[in-house]
């Protein structure tokens, strides 16, 4: 390929494994040389069901570079308010941060200690999605 050449653009919901890997291993590869070696892991908590052992719940993200992102967090309603995350261990990170909408949970996370860092405007109209983080205490629940 050279650079007079034009690159072909491809629009998928579906990009294969191999497809990704390219992405994530080019910029780790690209942060690794700007900033050190990295760090990533991915993380699960999975929450079930003590009769069944059904996971009805929990969250998923990854941890990199001291920093926890929370891709997806869900409990049932019956299961709120146990203090359920505080029961996860830290992995050495300094802060937590996640994606909610205003019509999910920016209220629990603000009571939580979390801050809003950033406040995007999304659809449907009207809502918000907040980015919400938090410094994180070593050796305290938080």
């Amino acid at each position: 390929m050279s650079a007079a050449e034009p690159l072909t653009l491809t629009l998928t919901d579906a990009p294969d494994e191999a497809q990704k890997a390219v992405i994530s291993q080019g910029l780790g590869a690209y942060n690794d040389a700007a900033g050190g070696e990295g760090d990533y892991r991915p993380l699960a908590i999975l929450v079930s069901d003590p009769n069944t052992g059904a996971v009805v719940g929990g969250l998923f993200g990854g941890s990199y570079r001291g920093q926890l992102f929370i891709d997806r967090f869900f409990l049932p309603a019956n299961v709120r308010g146990n203090d359920l995350g505080s029961q996860a261990r830290r992995r050495g990170c300094t802060r937590v941060s996640l994606f909610t909408l205003s019509f999910q949970a920016p209220g629990f996370y603000l009571k939580k200690g979390y801050e809003a860092a950033a406040e995007l405007g999304c659809d449907p109209p009207g809502a918000t999605r907040f980015l919400m983080t938090k410094r994180l205490t070593p050796g305290a629940s938080n």
